[in-house]
């Protein structure tokens, strides 16, 4: 049975902590102000600033810190700092078990892929792919993007209510499933390993940055020849830059090779990820893509029972 968080209200407290690369204190700085601005209360993890080299801290620092914002007794929430690289490194260090007898709300986008995709399909617990401290909320803000995740954090979005930006349909029609996927790149890396998302029954929702087309081939021939995706229900493509000297089309005309092996629709143009407005999106809960590509969440990530 499926266990969902309690709602994010006005007043809750935020667990900040930082799970993969070095955390900014100006980024992170500006970015718990506007937090706080929207109504919550951030807690910050100690030695947040921690570094070794390409990491917020060695592995055991950081998988405590992640412990720390998934047990804080008045947390209802945990948004990592930012990305970058290293949540993988942690999924075997943490006490799941624990942390499914009492989920709270997990807030993050990029490498925190990891942690969002093996909670929302293994564990069967909703999260939420939506803003970082450091990240989004420190750089190419959006007020209308961090008023979006307040209202899907507390459980307001109705399902009636068209959610972000109508998609470009580049073959099929409707779509509906369990929301699921992240940055591919990040999910590539999780194939084969105990904690690989579970995609069946998914509407998949796939993103990067900064990775030219043969590599976005390559990561997707991955995942097609593994046959993982045989039983998703569609394909909902975020807005991916194109590397310098390519075209959008060349990344638009990969995912519709994917859907036409697959025989799923597939949508383009999703306004959540690295470019751009990032518009919090929940995994492990049904949604719904129309026949205009309009995308519809069916039920709330939290829930007060």
């Amino acid at each position: 049975m499926q266990k969902k968080p309690l709602p994010l209200k006005t007043g809750d407290v935020i667990a900040v902590y930082a799970p993969a690369g070095p955390v900014d204190r100006s980024r992170l700085k500006c970015g718990i102000a506007r937090l706080s601005a929207a109504g919550f209360v951030p807690e910050i993890a100690d030695d947040v600033f921690a570094a070794k080299g390409y990491l917020a801290g060695d592995d055991k620092h950081r998988a405590r810190r992640f412990e720390w914002a998934l047990t804080l007794p008045e947390a209802r929430a945990a948004m990592a700092a930012r990305g970058g690289y290293g949540t993988t490194r942690l999924l075997p260090l943490i006490d799941w078990k624990r942390f499914a007898k009492r989920p709270r709300l997990l807030v993050g986008y990029s490498d925190i892929t990891a942690i969002l995709a093996y909670v929302s399909t293994r564990l069967k617990i909703p999260c939420i792919h939506g803003p970082m401290v450091a990240a989004d909320l420190a750089h190419r803000f959006d007020a209308s993007a961090l008023d979006a995740f307040a209202r899907l954090a507390a459980g307001k979005v109705s399902s009636r209510e068209p959610w972000g930006d109508a998609m470009e349909r580049l073959r099929g029609a409707s779509a509906e499933g369990v929301l699921a996927g992240g940055c591919l790149s990040v999910l590539t890396s999780m194939l084969s390993t105990p904690y690989e998302p579970d995609f069946r029954g998914s509407l998949l929702f796939l993103e990067d940055v900064n990775e030219p087309a043969y590599r976005l081939d390559r990561m997707l021939t991955q995942w097609l020849q593994s046959g993982r995706w045989s039983k998703i229900s569609g394909i909902m493509v975020g807005k991916i830059a194109p590397v310098r000297g390519e075209k959008r089309e060349e990344i638009h005309r990969l995912f519709l090779e994917a859907g036409k092996l697959l025989s799923v629709p597939v949508w383009c143009g999703f306004p959540a990820g690295h470019e751009g407005k990032n518009v919090a999106i929940p995994f492990g809960v049904r949604a719904r893509i129309d026949a205009k590509g309009r995308l519809c969440l069916l039920e709330p990530p939290v829930s007060e029972k």
